[in-house]
């Protein structure tokens, strides 16, 4: 069973969000895509060889689905590998990176 959070933990995850999207806009060229509803859980923009992308924490992003949307593990796991990473929209597509 899913973990009940309070408002008060949906909305810190919110303000994080808001903070951190702020980040990437200000630092964004216009055509960086980002993966919505997940604003929580960027850690960076890339830079080197290719064109920048925003990161995102991967296991950020499955504790928002969690927190957020009131999924099991198992569930948010699913979805994160059928919707999230499995979803390419081109050259300007967010990376997803699990911290070792």
């Amino acid at each position: 069973m899913a973990k009940k959070v309070s408002k008060r933990e949906l909305l810190q995850l919110e303000k994080e969000g808001k903070a951190l999207r702020a980040l990437v806009d200000e630092h964004a060229d216009g055509e960086m895509l980002v993966a919505d509803g997940l604003d929580a859980a960027i850690i960076g923009i890339t830079e080197g060889v290719s064109e920048p992308v925003v990161a995102y924490s991967y296991d950020k992003c499955i504790e928002i689905f969690r927190i957020r949307d009131g999924m099991t593990e198992e569930d948010a796991l699913e979805h994160m590998s059928f919707n999230v990473t499995g979803a390419y929209v081109g050259p300007r597509t967010p990376i997803f990176i699990r911290l070792l």
